[in-house]
């Protein structure tokens, strides 16, 4: 990359997440696109995460505040950015080293473009892997699906400046309500037919403890939106918003690319996920 390229700050909220922390970071540090800034937001940890993100030395700023809530641990270290672009990723989960460049090429490229999203596959830690075999017939869960949630998610601040930062009332629904604000309020996007994140599976994922929590407040977000829409007319049903993965403005790929073969997932390490695809 050239000295000018612009600066994509890196936000990882964090709590309690020091078993994979490292892995998380490690698979931001090795992006191919630079320059970047790596920000450890962290809401109140009482384990090792702030001792490994302090071993990084400067390539690392922490920001902490304790009792916040996912989406406000976020906000705190969308905050702190100093970068032209903002991007996202969970203590657990992980990127493709090349998920950066293609995105930052992508909204280069079309300079009127707000954000960027790509496709995400789960993976199953050893300790679950019983239970992505049971799934392997899910499509959701063995195949790549459209990524709109924060871990895929590279914007342009401009964006969140129009926007607004993440509710910080919700505890799981918070990218989906973010996505439909910028609905609303025009913004353009691309959904990458890439494979360039990973979502970790394991025993403690938040959506796993808080189930039902989760389904109620994302159907609260949903319904609040569809309250909010006109009814569309017969004549111009294309113009109006649709569900996220298909509105007009999305690129519609044949299907998502250079992913591993699903069947693998549950015993594919992270290294051999997020090195070089073919």
């Amino acid at each position: 990359m050239t000295s000018n390229a612009p600066l994509v700050s890196c936000i990882v909220p964090t709590f309690n997440a020091g078993r994979f922390l490292r892995e998380t970071l490690a698979s931001i540090t090795d992006q191919s696109y630079a320059p970047i800034e790596i920000i450890v937001a962290d809401g109140g940890s009482d384990d090792d995460s702030l001792d490994i993100a302090r071993s990084h030395g400067d390539g690392v700023r922490i920001v902490a505040q304790r009792g916040l809530t996912p989406s406000e641990t976020r906000n705190l270290g969308a905050r702190a950015a100093r970068g032209e672009f903002l991007a996202f990723l969970d203590a657990d989960d992980l990127w493709h080293r090349n998920k950066l460049e293609l995105q930052m090429r992508c909204l280069r490229d079309d300079p009127g473009l707000d954000f960027c999203v790509t496709h995400v596959q789960m993976f199953w830690e050893a300790t679950v892997a019983d239970e992505g075999k049971r799934l392997q017939g899910l499509a959701r869960a063995a195949e790549p699906v459209p990524g709109f949630s924060t871990i895929t998610l590279l914007a342009r601040r401009t964006a969140f400046d129009r926007v607004g930062y993440l509710d910080p009332g919700l505890w799981h629904a918070d990218a989906a309500d973010w996505f439909i604000r910028a609905e609303i309020a025009g913004l353009r996007r691309r959904l990458l037919p890439d494979v360039l994140t990973y979502h970790r599976m394991h025993e403690s994922n938040l959506t796993r403890r808080r189930d039902r929590n989760c389904r109620n407040e994302f159907l609260r977000v949903v319904k609040a939106w569809a309250d909010r829409r006109q009814p569309a007319k017969a004549s111009d049903s294309d113009s109006q918003p649709r569900l996220l993965e298909e509105s007009p403005g999305d690129v519609r790929p044949k299907g998502p690319r250079s992913h591993p073969p699903p069947a693998r997932l549950a015993e594919t390490s992270p290294q051999a996920l997020i090195g070089d695809q073919t």
